[in-house]
This record gives structure tokens, C-alpha cells and sequence, in this order.
């Protein structure tokens, strides 16, 4: 029966009740053992497979950079994302579906899987330089875009850094960059293997075959822009301290156009000079990044299993990454290790230079500007030379150092997805009888 009243617009509106003894049919629509039962029951499931709606998954958070101990111990020659452990060394979050990691409650009919890699949807850099992470509040030291041993030497970044540079050095911070080579290197690295009952291997194919990347560099997606880097800087900052770095960040905030001599004085007083400037605040980034690659995806974010696979209840289910390319391993644990290793935390160029360009006798000797530069004498007195702002300029050999500390940031994120029909006691009853193929990994 219908009643009718009047909604807040003025408008009729009807509402209808049910007749209280009319049964309504729920699942199928119809008797299980009537005609159109099978029909519906193999229609179900040989449903396109977009459209199969259950989905199991695993995903870990993963705050990069993480410290060497955590990286080798989770990303050793297995990595194994359905591990029934619910804290895992360098994974910051574990989302899971299950009720226990990687055992189902129920019964699941698998038309497919996922491997997914989403990493940060931004990328930038800067330049700035490292500093020895204080325990107290304490006025931080210049921070310029360029510096010499003669400014270290003469104390012109102030008396918290100290003369020998041993706490202070050129750095680079990097956002995103590192975690994209991460995935980029992780699913290369890797091959996806899926083992059931107990030595049945369903799938074992190359990670970078079978994985979807989030398609952020879609000609919809991506772009420039700029961000401010300060907010990432600190967040940044925060979780270095958190991995007990011994430096922190400092954004630049002098930019070095010179320096002045006062030859004569113990030590040879060359410091540089600096202004001023807001110049690095913001950093252009780069919104974009990999696409899908698995092929064996065919451009769709699952895997699709060409035999529907039935996994029980309370086992556990077989599915790991195995290492099978070790140039490729190294490469990911540099990118998302602390220490950034092998390279170590200040990177050269080449591992046998030193941390400073060529040496050479800096004292200052005047000269008139326009006149031709001469040989002092000494060799190497004329390697890489300045000409100051005095007065009266003095040409003066400065040296730089060659190493840089490396800060990165951002998020990368690994999930583990099966797709498939939920099979309850009922119905699982119902397709081992009538579908008996489908139900042991045959082609029905």
C-alpha cells in the first residue's frame, strides 16, 4: 500500500510499504534447483572480468629513505608482502583486508591479481647543505649556494660549523625521485611468484610483467608547477632524525658573489660575500611519473588468470617476490636506503677522489685589473683563481668541495591485490558439484 505526504519543497512524495507477508528472494533470484539455475550460476561466473567485485589485497607504506638494516631485512632475496606480521622493518603502515595477514576467512573463487606500485604523484630538487642535526634549539648557521675551503677556514658561516667542515657540507634534496627509481628497480629486481597447496606454482613471472604502476604521467596528470619546499624540507628532516641521522637539511639562504682579502694576516683572511636571498623557497616540480608497464596486465590494473584459481580458507596463500637480478637490487637499495648505499652517505664522483678539488698556495697577491695574470712561482698557485672585491683586488686560489650529502623524500607503496567471487559454504557446495573443473584449476 502507498501513503502520501509532503516533503520540505512543497512537493508530493510517495512512500511504499511492503506487504508484510510477501517473501522476497535474495542471491540468485530463483530456487537453486530450478531450470534457469546452472545458467545463472555459469553466467556468474564467467562475468566479464571487470566486473568480478571482491577484492583481497596488502598494501605497505613506506616512507623512504629507510636505514640499511631495515632495507636488507625487508628487501632481502624474498619479500614476502602476505607474511602473517603486522610490523615489518621500514613499513610505516600495513593495510590489509584480512582478518589475519594473508589467510582468508572464506573461500575465493581468483580470477586475477594485482601487483601495484604507487609512488609519489610530484617530483623536485634543490641544492642546500648538511648540517650536524642539533639536540637543542639553537640559531642555525648561513646556509649559501656555494662556499670555499678559505670560508670554512675563516669561520664564514659562523661558530656552529666547524673550521675542518666536519659538520657541515654541499647537499642535495631530492623529492620523489628516488622512490620512482625505487619501484622502477624493485619490479625488475623481482619475480612474482604465486605457489598453492603445496608446491603448485600458478604463476611465476618477472615483477615488472605483472605489475601496474598509478598512471600519474597520463597527458591529464602531468605537469610543472612549483612547490614550496620548506613543508616537505622539515617533514623530511624529521624523519632523518627519526632513522638517527647524525645531519639535517638547511634550505639555501645566502647566495655567495664573492670575496674579500686581507693578505698579511696569519692564516691568509680570504672570506667570501654574501647577500641575502629567498631564491630557493620554491622548487619547480614535476607532477608525473611511471605508468603501467606489466604486459601481461594488458593495460589493465590486474593480472587476469587465464584458469580461475580456488583458494581455501585459513591457508596461507604462496605469493612472494624472489630476487633474480642483483644489478637491479643494488640499484633499489641505493635509492631507498639512508646511507645511500653502496655509494655511502657523502657521494663522489669517483671513488678515488677526495672530498676537495686540487690544492694550490691561496695567498693573496695584488694585482691591476686588465693586467695579464703571471706565474707566481708556485706550482698550482694559479689553480682555479679569484679575483676579490677589494679595493685593491687580489687574485686568490679557492678550492670547493666535490662531495655531496644526499636528503629524500616520499612515499612509495606496494600492494599485493587478488580478485575473485567470495564462495561461501553454500555456494562452494553448490559449484563442486556442478562445476567441477573450475573448482580444481581446470579450464571449464
Amino acid at each position: 500500500m502507498a501513503s502520501k505526504s509532503t516533503s520540505i519543497i512543497g512537493r508530493p512524495k510517495s512512500t511504499f510499504e511492503r506487504d508484510k507477508g510477501r517473501r522476497i528472494q535474495f542471491g540468485l533470484g530463483e530456487d537453486p534447483q530450478g531450470s534457469g539455475a546452472l545458467a545463472a550460476a555459469e553466467k556468474c561466473l564467467r562475468c566479464s572480468f571487470g566486473n568480478v567485485p571482491v577484492i583481497e589485497e596488502v598494501v605497505w607504506t613506506i616512507p623512504i629513505p629507510l636505514t640499511s638494516e631495515e632495507a636488507t631485512s625487508t628487501f632481502g632475496d624474498t619479500v614476502n608482502l602476505l607474511s602473517g606480521s603486522s610490523s615489518v622493518p621500514g613499513v610505516a603502515s600495513i593495510d590489509s583486508t584480512f582478518l589475519i595477514n594473508g589467510i582468508l576467512q572464506t573461500d575465493i573463487l581468483a580470477q586475477g591479481i594485482g601487483v601495484h606500485v604507487f609512488c609519489e604523484p610530484m617530483t623536485f630538487s634543490t641544492i642546500g647543505n648538511a648540517w650536524a642535526a642539533p639536540s637543542s634549539t639553537v640559531a642555525p648557521p648561513p646556509s649559501p649556494d656555494v662556499f670555499t675551503q678559505n670560508d670554512l677556514l675563516n669561520s664564514a658561516m659562523g661558530s656552529n660549523v666547524n673550521t675542518d667542515g666536519s659538520n657541515y657540507s654541499p647537499a642535495n634534496f631530492a623529492f620523489g625521485a628516488d622512490v620512482w627509481r625505487a619501484g622502477w628497480n624493485f619490479i625488475n629486481a623481482y619475480q612474482f611468484q604465486w605457489k598453492t597447496s603445496q608446491r603448485e606454482l600458478v604463476l611465476n613471472e618477472l615483477a615488472a610483467d605483472v605489475s601496474y604502476f598509478g598512471s600519474f604521467a597520463d597527458a591529464q596528470a602531468s605537469g610543472t608547477s612549483e612547490v614550496p619546499i620548506i613543508e616537505f624540507v622539515a617533514a623530511t628532516n624529521a624523519l632523518y632524525r627519526s632513522k638517527g641521522s647524525s645531519s639535517i637539511f638547511l634550505p639555501v639562504s645566502f647566495r655567495r658573489v664573492g670575496s674579500v682579502n686581507n693578505p698579511g694576516t696569519p692564516g691568509n683572511l680570504n672570506v667570501g660575500v654574501f647577500h641575502p636571498t629567498r631564491d630557493f623557497d620554491l622548487a619547480p616540480v614535476t607532477w608525473g611519473g611511471l605508468r603501467w608497464q606489466g604486459y601481461g596486465c594488458k593495460g589493465q590494473m590486474y593480472r587476469p588468470i587465464e584458469s580461475p584459481c580456488f583458494l581455501e580458507r585459513g591457508i596461507p596463500i604462496g605469493m612472494q617476490f624472489i630476487v633474480q637480478d642483483s644489478v637491479h637490487q643494488a640499484q633499489m637499495l641505493q635509492a631507498i636506503t639512508i646511507t645511500n648505499d653502496p655509494l655511502g652517505t657523502n657521494v663522489e664522483p669517483d671513488a678515488n677522489l677526495s672530498d676537495v678539488t686540487d690544492a694550490s698556495n691561496s695567498e693573496g697577491v695584488a694585482v691591476t685589473p686588465g693586467t695579464p695574470t703571471t706565474t707566481f712561482g708556485v706550482t698550482g698557485q694559479n689553480t682555479m683563481l679569484e679575483q676579490t672585491l677589494d679595493t685593491t683586488p687580489v687574485l686568490v686560489s679557492q678550492q670547493v668541495n666535490t662531495g655531496r650529502e644526499i636528503f629524500k623524500g616520499g612515499i612509495l607503496k606496494l600492494g599485493i591485490k587478488i580478485k575473485g567471487w567470495e564462495m561461501p559454504g553454500g555456494w562452494k557446495a553448490y559449484c563442486s558439484s556442478n562445476f567441477p573443473k573450475i573448482m580444481s584449476h581446470e579450464t571449464a
